[in-house]
């Protein structure tokens, strides 16, 4: 069935498999109900954290932890509203996905076999590491909180006029976090999973051009080196397509993104400064790390895409034209011109996601750190 399509394909098989349980992507009247389930608690946990929030006003350490704890939960919350409102288009671009992989697999072309097989093979390792290291992350604060005095919950959360230290309201609480491991795993994860997976597929289509491109000279026929150029031009287009439709469903929320892991780093690493338990700097030095996994997940792998766009014009480069027809020469000058413009991932649709872009974000939270820092010194 075509909407089996995506969930069939092994590339994104393991995250695309847990938002279809939750109905997140190829929601059927039978389980439409378990979205809400899944979100709204969600949504409710990050209002009462908000709440906490106020109440941490003046107590600076402590509020900027909570609010890093705040930010990661709203951006999780704002991956999954994102696919949720735009499913459609998520599952558009997962059939077109699956088609374009088929198309590989039915191939007989064994060196594309192996770059698809590279690629999955990636996409897979990637989605186990995130999932796993995401529950462990989240369980190792829920286990910590317990150990605290005063009490505290593992996200500080409140409600008006509750005391949340009270038995039996802090213990209550305490338990209704507990799901939190495996919940927020599955919502804040398998969007950072896909989006590799989607450039590795990309990257991949991109290994599989300049690998045709380079059998253009091992042909003898001057027709069956045109009809070779001209699939690779096809080919080309089609993965242009392909980043152009991968741009537009996250290009906002990776832009989005960027600013808030930006500026909580830099908030963080002001933390650092002032604080002097040895525990709580460990905690803030992981979350710090956790961002940077995250934002390099997708700078690194939106940057493969710029590598390989470069592959494939040195390949075309490197076709032999000087003993082909003029027919042929004017049909590879067309298409030199179309691969030296990259095929980029832009955030807000305006930054080109590279790692150069990644160091000007990193940058750019030490500067404010350092300003901020200076400003507070005086």
């Amino acid at each position: 069935m075509e909407m089996e399509s995506g969930k069939d394909i092994a590339l994104v098989a393991i995250n695309v498999g847990i938002w279809r349980r939750l109905a997140v992507l190829y929601p059927t009247p039978l389980n439409n109900w378990r979205k809400y389930a899944f979100v709204l608690p969600v949504c409710l946990m990050n209002l009462m954290q908000f709440f906490f929030l106020l109440r941490m006003w003046g107590d600076l350490p402590a509020f900027i932890l909570n609010l890093f704890f705040f930010s990661a939960i709203f951006n999780a919350l704002m991956r999954t509203l994102l696919v949720l409102f735009k499913r459609p288009q998520f599952e558009q671009f997962l059939d077109e996905l699956a088609r374009l992989y088929r198309q590989i697999e039915a191939s007989r072309d064994e060196c594309s076999h192996r770059l698809l097989a590279a690629a999955v093979h990636e996409a897979r390792r990637l989605a186990i590491f995130n999932l796993t290291a995401s529950f462990l992350d989240v369980l190792g604060a829920v286990i910590f909180a317990m150990f605290l005095e005063p009490r505290t919950h593992p996200f500080g959360v409140a409600l008006p006029g509750l005391d949340m230290q009270r038995t039996p309201i802090y213990q209550i609480f305490y338990v209704l976090q507990l799901p939190t491991p495996v919940v927020l795993s599955m919502m804040y994860m398998p969007f950072v999973s896909l989006f590799a997976a989607f450039a590795l597929f990309g990257k991949a289509m991109l290994q599989i051009l300049a690998h045709k491109l380079s059998r253009i000279e091992q042909l003898q026929d001057e027709e069956q080196r045109y009809q070779m150029l001209t699939a690779c031009i096809r080919i080309h287009i089609t993965v242009a397509g392909y980043v152009r439709k991968l741009t537009t469903l996250v290009t906002y929320i990776v832009g989005a993104e960027a600013i808030i892991f930006g500026s909580i780093i830099c908030s963080l690493l002001f933390c650092l400064n002032i604080i002097t338990s040895r525990t709580q700097m460990i905690s803030i030095v992981m979350y710090i790390l956790t961002m940077l996994y995250v934002l390099f997940t997708y700078y690194n792998r939106a940057n493969d895409l710029v590598i390989e766009c470069s592959r494939v014009s040195q390949a075309a480069y490197n076709v032999p034209w000087m003993e082909c027809s003029m027919r042929f020469r004017q049909t590879l000058l067309i298409f030199l011109m179309q691969t030296q413009r990259p095929l980029v991932i832009k955030a807000g649709n305006v930054y080109p996601m590279t790692l150069a872009m990644f160091q000007s974000l990193l940058n750019a939270s030490y500067s404010y750190f350092t300003m901020l820092r200076g400003v507070t010194n005086k």
